[in-house]
């Protein structure tokens, strides 16, 4: 048994825990030791003593994605885009969640005033097909700022030509919304005196 720093409690070489073999190497990390374990797949990692025991670990990982693949295909759901991390994923997310996410902050400036997402846009594929990848630095910006999220309503803009595209009206109507706030807290004081 090769040991690289410290003592050890209990010898775990060649125990089995579920794919996973510990190996005759380990290292203490202040009062945690870890195994180098071999999984059945070939891969190996370190993996501490005491999360081996408790049997919260079976594998590598690859039992997780094994079953994440399953649960896909099971789903009808296994080809996916691959796009997951990409700028233009991230910001389709983001059209999504001001939309149709009330906890978000945004949510009052789109979805709490009635606009949505097309529903040929609430698959990313689709919206990809029609948008393409988001150029450089660019935003998605609505052409009818009161319209939908939807082909011919949005375009890839710069952040100044976005903050253009507001319109007078729309801030003169927030200020209108605050005055009205205002004059209602207002009047309730006054009742309440």
């Amino acid at each position: 048994m090769t040991t690289l720093k410290g003592q050890i409690k209990k010898d775990l070489t060649g125990m089995r825990f579920g794919r996973l073999t510990v190996l005759p190497i380990h290292i203490t990390e202040k009062r945690s030791t870890k195994w180098l374990c071999r999984c059945d797949c070939g891969n190996e990692k370190y993996i501490y003593r005491g999360t081996l025991l408790a049997g919260k670990v079976n594998s590598c990982g690859c039992l997780r994605k094994e079953k994440s693949k399953q649960t896909l295909e099971g789903n009808k759901l296994s080809v996916t885009h691959g796009k997951s991390y990409s700028r233009t994923y991230r910001i389709w997310m983001g059209m999504k969640q001001r939309c149709f996410n009330p906890k978000r902050h945004e949510y009052p400036r789109y979805g709490g005033r009635g606009i949505t997402v097309c529903e040929r846009w609430l698959s990313f594929d689709n919206f990809l097909a029609d948008m393409g990848e988001a150029p450089g630095s660019l935003t998605i910006d609505r052409i009818d700022n009161d319209g939908n999220y939807e082909p011919n309503n949005c375009r890839w803009v710069t952040r100044t030509e976005q903050f253009a595209s507001r319109t007078h009206t729309s801030t003169e109507k927030h200020k209108q919304a605050c005055r009205e706030n205002q004059k209602k807290a207002t009047e309730a004081r006054r009742k309440k005196n």
